[in-house]
């Protein structure tokens, strides 16, 4: 997908420092290439340019080009559906257990602190505020709107919001859009000392699963909310609580949900039903598919709708049936109407031709960005796959027919049922599984984001029924997700989503007592929306896969249970064993006759922090390219509290294999963190802890911005003598404190720790540096109230550096990789210390060096070994910027 015209940084996205240090690594690994100097460096703007420079490398081999695997291939080699086992992928259903009520307070809302309950029209939200206040919680009823504005109100520590009424899709888009404002305040009340979260429905007491009807199953999508920020949000205690509809003794009801809300669950559970006279929890419980013979009621004459497109999952279900029943297959679907594939393109297989053919025949060379490449060729490839795909189904003998439609929009699809019924007689069966991902957390996800993964699920099957109201339907059959049933982080709208669909799935079953509904919570595809990124994850992780062909026996076997089996199943729920095991703190759910499974230990949050220059004022004074950049040497004060959060007692002794693999830069106003961390692994007398540095989630994965081990202790050892270099070629460094700061560093004044440069030579430089301020001067709402290291010292060392480098090369220097850092003492001095820096190896683009930390008795309070730095040209502009930036 390359092309050689493509800028490096505008096209490609690598900036200047990644460049740096892709190059260095080439020099060293192939000697034998041209060196590229700094001179040279910032004028290679392009792939071509880059290759032209190296072009005396010797050629390697080329790796065979391979042929596009897509879920039409595994169609095609599909056996009957019959053949398929589906006994290996596990099926569990839902089960209420009776449990008991506790009335013990145990919720602490740090001072200063709101719990707010949405108002509502009937009077429970005023009657729990009155029993939570009863408690001594600060509570108070309040509208969606006034929170959303936010006018004059406390911070919260707690929100109830509950839909006991006839609220429909715009009240739970709105519930989402308050909970995502507020959220931030409640992770922080949780940090502080408590903070609880619940969402109210009156379904039927029990989430749906009496089986009795609901009147408003819609509502029922707060759950999936609920269940999503029990995992997203550390320390939150997170309710989803489901009233029983005739139970009216308004002070009885606020009563037990004061008990839930004041209470933790022992079970873990999320999902609450309370009754007059009893409290339930739902537990998962592993069942046999039903063990008929596959006998689904449809004839060649019967029309079934599937909306979600002909490819992957739903192509694949499609064609199962289509080899089993032969009816009429409507498929409808967001992509074009395939058409015939253009001449040129017909000889094209493997990813490199394709695209090859693309630039030669529909893009000028000038125009092939990636991104514009990218869709063109997934244009292509999709147009292939639905066009084999109805060839496919076609050849079972069954009729498949194709309309590129947007589920949401009734008229559209209203309109293309009309010409169906007109052609092929009255529906008789839907399989809704059109749905899209826009994985975000609930504190960074828009409502936009929300909207459109929302309305695919929700707005597209209320469209569907609402068009298939003349027709007397066989079969419901809708396509949820495991993440309704346990939640998942980044997919709040698509549990809220999926949830909906399995209680409306839940009343239609009562609504149509002649049709056959059922709402499958899949769990992870091998294919669809799953990734290649995610796919490897899940791999990762010892999660299993449904395979396509398999998937689809699922689906035909819970389509023959008869009427009175239940609604909604889960499928494929080895999962749910993994997040048991893993992140997931407070769970949805209790698993019986589960598979173990072992696998080596996960991190968890430790610590969720917003960034912004408000709240971490010292990032102001190291602004890059006109962006604050968060210290690496504050990062590694970040992991070292990572390590010890959840290890009280030890002390920290140091990192090893400090990797900074996506500097943290406030491209925002904000920017979320999380530090998270492994269980410690005894070596020796020390204990060893990975430690990892966070944020947001891409391509369903979390972005890591920093990496490392961390080395605890008990008690610390005697410090290793260092004896000071001896000045024999010493010389004074060429410019003074104040004319490095304000020529060559970019650190601003809160930053600027370097107080005298004593030794300065071919391979070394002494300092005496100046000792940071407590950490409240630099941040609102520190972690702790002394430093672990001292981050001032750090950076001010690597700022030795980046003058060494100056004065040797007339580059700058950014860090990008420290091998270990030992502390001696459980804190620095704080007066000022002493830093003696070795160098141990420089090249054209990196230097590699040691940093030795001594008090005022020339004992080692610290040593830090390893460091690497990246040099180029490209710095010098950035740096430059910030020191004009700081002189005006």
């Amino acid at each position: 997908m390359l092309n050689l015209d493509m800028d490096i940084e505008a096209d490609l996205g690598i900036d200047s420092i990644k460049r740096v240090e892709i190059l260095s690594a080439i020099e060293e690994k192939m000697p034998d290439l041209p060196s590229v100097s700094p001179e040279i460096m910032g004028k290679l703007k392009t792939l071509g340019q880059i290759a032209e420079h190296l072009s005396g490398a010797v050629k390697t081999d080329e790796h065979k080009p391979q042929k596009i695997e897509n879920s039409l291939n595994k169609v095609n080699n599909a056996t009957a559906p019959a053949d398929k086992p589906v006994d290996k992928i596990d099926r569990k259903t839902v089960s209420m257990v009776e449990t008991p009520l506790s009335y013990t307070k145990k919720l602490s809302i740090p001072a200063g602190r709101k719990v707010y309950i949405i108002e509502d029209k009937n009077g429970l939200s005023q009657a729990i505020a009155d029993e939570l206040t009863s408690f001594n919680i600060d509570a108070m009823v309040v509208s969606l709107k006034a929170l959303k504005e936010k006018k004059d109100l406390p911070p919260a520590g707690g929100l109830v919001i509950g839909a006991t009424g006839s609220q429909d899709e715009a009240f739970l888009k709105d519930a989402f859009g308050v909970i995502s404002l507020i959220a931030r305040q409640l992770i922080d009340s949780a940090a502080q000392g408590g903070a609880v979260f619940a969402t109210i429905t009156s379904l039927d007491g029990a989430f749906g699963f009496k089986g009795k009807g609901m009147a408003n199953p819609v509502s029922g999508g707060l759950a999936g909310l609920a269940k999503t920020a029990s995992i997203e949000w550390d320390g939150v205690r997170c309710h989803a609580i489901d009233i029983e509809p005739d139970w009216k003794d308004k002070k009885g009801i606020a009563k037990n949900i004061a008990a839930e809300l004041l209470n933790p669950d022992p079970s873990g559970s999320v999902e609450t039903g309370l009754n007059s006279n009893m409290r339930l929890t739902l537990e998962l419980v592993s069942s046999p598919y039903p063990q008929s013979a596959i006998d689904i009621y449809l004839n060649q004459d019967d029309v079934v709708v599937i909306t979600g497109g002909a490819k992957g999952v739903t192509a694949a279900a499609a064609y199962a049936l289509a080899k089993h029943a032969k009816p009429v297959l409507v498929l409808l679907g967001r992509s074009p109407h395939p058409s015939p594939e253009p001449e040129w393109l017909a000889s094209a297989y493997d990813e490199t031709a394709i695209k090859k053919a693309i630039i030669e025949n529909e893009l000028n060379k000038k125009d092939a960005s990636p991104a514009l490449l990218e869709k063109l060729f997934k244009k292509h490839l999709t147009n292939r796959e639905i066009s084999k795909n109805m060839q496919k189904l076609r050849e079972t003998g069954a009729t498949a027919l194709y309309y590129s439609v947007d589920v949401r929009d009734f008229h559209a699809v209203n309109s293309v049922l009309d010409d169906v019924r007109s052609a092929h007689g009255t529906i008789k069966g839907i399989i809704h599984g059109a749905g899209i991902l826009k994985d975000r957390f609930i504190t960074d996800k828009t409502i936009e984001q929300f909207e459109r993964v929302f309305d695919t699920k929700v707005k597209g099957l209320k469209t569907i029924l609402e068009a298939t109201k003349p027709d007397s339907l066989k079969y419901i059959v809708l396509f949820s997700s495991i993440t309704a049933r346990i939640g998942n982080k980044g997919q709040a709208d698509y549990a809220m989503a999926n949830e909906v669909l399995n209680k409306t799935a839940q009343q239609e079953s009562i609504n149509r007592p002649e049709c056959k509904v059922i709402s499958i919570n899949w769990g992870p595809w091998d294919g669809g929306m799953v990734s290649p990124a995610l796919k490897r994850e899940f791999a990762r992780n010892n999660i299993k896969l449904i395979p396509i062909d398999s998937g689809a026996m699922c689906m035909l076997r819970e389509m023959t249970g008869d009427k009175d089996s239940p609604v909604e199943v889960v499928v494929g729920a080895e999962i749910l064993t993994q997040q048991n095991k893993e992140a997931v703190k407070t769970k949805s759910f209790a698993v019986k006759q589960a598979p173990s499974l072992k696998k080596k230990d996960k991190l968890s949050l430790m610590i969720k922090r917003e960034i912004d220059v408000d709240r971490y004022p010292i990032l102001k004074s190291h602004v890059l390219g006109g962006k604050p950049v968060v210290p690496f040497a504050l990062i590694a004060e970040w992991l070292g509290h990572g390590a010890l959060h959840g290890n009280p007692g030890l002390f920290f002794h140091g990192l090893d294999d400090i990797q900074a693999l996506n500097g943290i830069k406030l491209d925002q106003q904000k920017k979320v963190i999380r530090l998270m961390a492994g269980r410690p692994v005894k070596k020796g007398p020390f204990f060893e802890v990975d430690v990892e540095i966070r944020d947001g989630i891409k391509d369903g994965m979390d972005i890591v911005h920093y990496r490392a081990k961390a080395v605890l202790t008990g008690s610390f050892s005697q410090p290793p003598h260092f004896d000071r270099p001896k000045k024999i070629d010493s010389r004074p460094y060429p410019m003074s404190i104040e004319e490095i700061y304000d020529k060559i560093l970019f650190q601003g004044i809160e930053l600027q720790g370097i107080e005298e440069i004593t030794d300065y030579s071919s391979n070394r430089m002494v300092a005496r540096i100046s000792a940071a301020p407590l950490p409240a001067k630099w941040m609102v709402e520190p972690l702790r109230s002394r430093w672990i290291g001292d981050p001032l010292v750090l950076d001010s060392a690597f700022q030795m550096a980046i003058l060494y480098c100056f004065n040797e090369t007339g580059l700058v220097s950014l860090p990008n990789y420290t091998s270990s850092y030992r502390q001696y003492q459980k804190a620095f001095p704080l007066d000022e210390v002493t830093a003696a820096l070795e160098v141990k190896k420089m090249t054209k683009h990196k230097i590699t060096c040691d940093f030795t930390f001594l008090d005022k008795n020339n004992i080692v309070v610290a040593r830090l070994t390893g460091y690497e730095a990246v040099m180029d040209t490209s710095l010098l502009k950035a740096f430059s910027i910030a020191s004009a930036r700081r002189s005006t």
